[in-house]
């Protein structure tokens, strides 16, 4: 009885995660990036984005719409579904003090 009261307790009492704990994203949500264009490959429907860490990487593109009217250098912020596959993409304004 006792068991059966404290597994009622832990599942009905709401307990703080700690501060450093990061929950992953569901498969439901998309991770939001940003990052600059190094390439574009209309073919292959990818794109290859330097992101701010230094690190850059090939991504594949779901819908070749998503590529037009973007280019070499652009700055964009993009979402990425669960398979890592870009599902947006938006340029973002130029600073024209830079």
């Amino acid at each position: 009885m006792l068991s059966l009261i404290l597994t009622l307790a832990f599942l009905i009492l709401p307990y703080p995660l700690p501060v450093h704990v990061v929950l992953p994203a569901t498969s439901a949500e998309a991770a939001l990036l940003g990052g600059t264009i190094v390439s574009i490959n209309q073919e292959a429907l990818s794109l290859t984005i330097l992101f701010p860490t230094g690190e850059s990487r090939a991504l594949s593109v779901r819908d070749a719409r998503l590529l037009h009217g973007l280019s070499v250098g652009d700055h964009v912020t993009f979402e990425l579904n669960d398979e890592h596959t870009l599902i947006k993409i938006a340029k973002l304004p130029t600073d024209p003090a830079n």
